[in-house]
């Protein structure tokens, strides 16, 4: 797409500016006058500092709707979160959508970047495809991820009509090296729910085999290590607490929402969602049978436990559906006397039940002398693993 074949002067638009949001504006930014509009002011200022100094004066973020005036193309890219219920919350892409349509006009571009169930693009878009160029194009952002770059992922695009499929392709190909256009917006909303749900299947089956190996009195890591030698056939997943993060958790649920019975699926993200509370009632069970064995009765005291790791993956300081937590919350409420948790990278240090253990305090005498058990959750970057080796008294066990 060139400026040349539009009869306006091209200005895209995207509503949302989370770790998606801002992505997308880093690759336009580079083609295009943006907006990023945002009903969150926590959110603006936080893209303000991620995309300070990128492509000059051509981004705009904004909490006003009106500065979506004169938009030629407009990205939706807003959390679809799971209700208590554990349905799908739409109501934040309705209402982007909305805001979108208000300055749109005939002939400009809308697609939906969120993770939606299948269907959704053609519900809720299908009515005004011969308004607009319709199409959805499923995000696949990871946070923290260096290589492949976000302009070097394979790009998946769909229209609800051929000529709008043209046009959301010619525009994504301006900003990514790969653009890979499917036949319909439900094969892409599948494809994105297949991609990660794979990840949820393939890792509650580790957890088995890890689990399966600690019974067997063999290390998991040494068995995935040598099965990865096969060149065909096998992709490495690792252990751990459990699953975290805007999607993997959420994306089965998307897929629930359509009816259709999944029980591969159902029975691995049931796994996954309870894993972390098993692990955490397990672990104290353990901590305080170890306390029991040495302190003489009638005295036994709660046990003092400290999470090393907290975010939902090491490298980055997201607490969004992080296992972790989850344990932390399963290991006070069973009646620990004192939960703290070490990650350079979180910045909240209170969590009510919880306090962040302090820089100066990362040292195996004071952990031996304040604390009787450690769980390392996640290996978190910025932290010096070999104190752990050090400690002489704390129960130690690492998930990871």
């Amino acid at each position: 797409m060139t400026n040349k074949s539009l009869p306006w002067k091209p200005r895209l638009c995207v509503l949302g500016v989370g770790h998606v949001g801002q992505s997308l504006l880093r690759q336009f930014g580079s083609c295009f006058e943006c907006v990023g509009l945002d009903v969150s002011e926590k959110s603006i200022k936080e893209a303000r500092g991620s995309l300070a100094g990128l492509h000059g004066n051509r981004v705009k973020l904004t909490t006003d709707p009106t500065s979506l005036e004169g938009g030629t193309h407009y990205l939706i890219a807003v959390p679809t979160p799971i209700r208590e219920d554990d349905s799908v919350n739409l109501d934040f892409v309705c209402s982007a959508l909305s805001t979108a349509m208000e300055f749109a006009g005939p002939g400009c571009i809308i697609v939906i970047e969120s993770s939606i169930p299948v269907g959704t693009t053609r519900e809720l878009l299908g009515p005004f495809r011969n308004v607009f160029h319709c199409g959805m194009s499923p995000e696949r952002i990871d946070p923290g991820r260096a290589s492949p770059t976000p302009q070097q992922i394979p790009k998946i695009v769909s229209g609800l009509t051929r000529r709008a499929q043209k046009q959301i392709r010619a525009l994504y190909t301006r900003a990514y090296d790969m653009v890979i256009p499917v036949s319909s917006p439900e094969v892409a909303e599948m494809m994105k729910l297949y991609e990660n749900c794979f990840r949820m299947i393939n890792i509650a089956y580790v957890n088995e085999i890890s689990d399966a190996c600690n019974y067997h009195n063999i290390d998991p890591h040494e068995v995935i290590g040598a099965a990865t030698t096969k060149p065909f056939g096998f992709l490495p997943f690792h252990p751990g607490l459990g699953v975290g993060g805007h999607c993997i958790p959420a994306n089965a649920f998307y897929l629930f929402s359509n009816g259709r019975p999944l029980p591969m699926l159902e029975r691995a993200t049931t796994l996954m969602m309870n894993r972390p509370k098993e692990l955490a009632t397990s672990f104290y069970r353990q901590c305080s049978q170890d306390l029991q064995a040495n302190n003489p009765a009638p005295i036994h005291p709660k046990p003092r436990v400290l999470i090393v790791g907290l975010a939902f993956k090491a490298g980055q300081s997201d607490l969004s559906a992080s296992p972790s937590v989850s344990f932390a919350k399963t290991i006070y409420r069973s009646g620990c006397r004192r939960v703290s948790f070490y990650d350079p990278l979180v910045q909240k240090d209170d969590f009510g039940f919880m306090d962040k253990l302090l820089q100066k305090h990362w040292c195996s005498s004071y952990i031996d002398s304040e604390f009787d058990a450690v769980a390392l959750c996640v290996r978190q970057e910025q932290v010096d693993f070999g104190v752990l080796n050090q400690l002489k008294r704390c129960l130690m066990h690492s998930y990871v």
